[in-house]
């Protein structure tokens, strides 16, 4: 296990891009051309999509990459309460290992989740996105964006072997925790030094022209709200470890947690009714952040640590 400060070898990808993953050719199919990828790397993509399912994914992967033009709360659907879209945390169409990627997700589901207590679908947990970090509703199930969205990972997943329950490289990097609690103050410097020219010294974000972001708001009104996994410090310290900055990720494990609890102690959208998450409260995360809990810590120690050495971070 690597010290709390040392470095991880190949964490960060050679080429993270915020781009489409699909173009058109002559049959109406879509090719794939993922510069990032190496022969070694075990992530994998299907290299066309039929003729007959292309205008699905292609709908999917639009939807997937501009969110909020089509589903966001200017649009006559509103689904999303944000301006933001899927592809602000999943990383190039949900392709990057450790960026909360997507190849090989429909082998997970359905699957048993402790936040809902219950066996959850695919859509259930698209719709958590939506509901959470785009602080916005659900989609119906059976809803022409739902299917399209649902069509998009199904072709990023179609090769992965069908017993392959988890792809390594999905969800984010799992980082040694530091000894100590992560601290806000410390991470102000290192916003401030390192995440300052793309999220904006409020950590507004950067738009598009057409008003989507560019660079996501990390909080305010129009980031993610406080049901949302990122606002959990071990998995925002492990998303940012791996990706951030973005293309040339460079902080130490320390600088990650403390800068995670900085983003994470500002103000953001409440959702109501957290408490009702994790009914088994056995099988909630120490580092969830909000009430209840099983135990009768500190509650500023779920949030921030120093967390118990045998809990995950998935």
């Amino acid at each position: 296990m690597p010290s709390p400060t040392s470095k991880r070898p190949l964490r960060g990808s050679s080429a993270v891009v915020v781009v489409s993953a699909l173009a058109i050719i002559a049959a109406g199919a879509y090719v794939v051309v993922p510069p990032w990828l190496r022969p070694h790397d075990p992530w994998h993509w299907p290299s066309t999509v039929p003729a007959e399912r292309a205008a699905m994914v292609r709908e999917g992967e639009r939807l997937f990459n501009e969110t909020a033009l089509h589903l966001g709360p200017q649009t006559a659907k509103a689904i999303s309460g944000n301006g933001m879209a899927c592809r602000n945390c999943h990383l190039s169409g949900g392709t990057v290992r450790h960026a909360i990627g997507l190849v090989g997700i429909t082998r997970r589901f359905p699957q048993f989740n402790a936040r809902a207590g219950k066996k959850i679908l695919l859509e259930d947990r698209i719709n958590g996105c939506f509901e959470r970090s785009l602080n916005g509703r659900s989609l119906p199930n059976d809803s022409p964006e739902m299917k399209a969205m649902v069509a998009y990972m199904g072709w990023l997943s179609e090769e992965v072997p069908a017993e392959m329950k988890k792809m390594p490289g999905q969800g984010v990097m799992k980082l040694p925790d530091p000894p100590r609690a992560a601290n806000p103050d410390l991470g102000a410097d290192v916003f401030q030094r390192k995440c300052v020219s793309c999220h904006g010294a409020q950590g507004q974000g950067s738009r598009n022209a057409d008003g989507t972001y560019l660079y996501p708001p990390l909080w305010g009104p129009d980031s993610f709200n406080n049901g949302a996994g990122m606002h959990r410090v071990r998995t925002a310290a492990g998303f940012i470890y791996r990706n951030m900055p973005l293309g040339d990720p460079l902080l130490n494990v320390n600088d990650a947690y403390d800068v995670a609890a900085f983003i994470n102690s500002q103000s953001r959208p409440q959702r109501a009714g957290v408490e009702r998450d994790y009914p088994d409260r056995k099988l909630k995360p120490f580092d969830s952040p909000y009430a209840p809990w099983a135990d009768n810590e500190d509650p500023l120690r779920h949030k921030y640590g120093p967390f118990p050495r045998a809990v995950g971070s998935q």
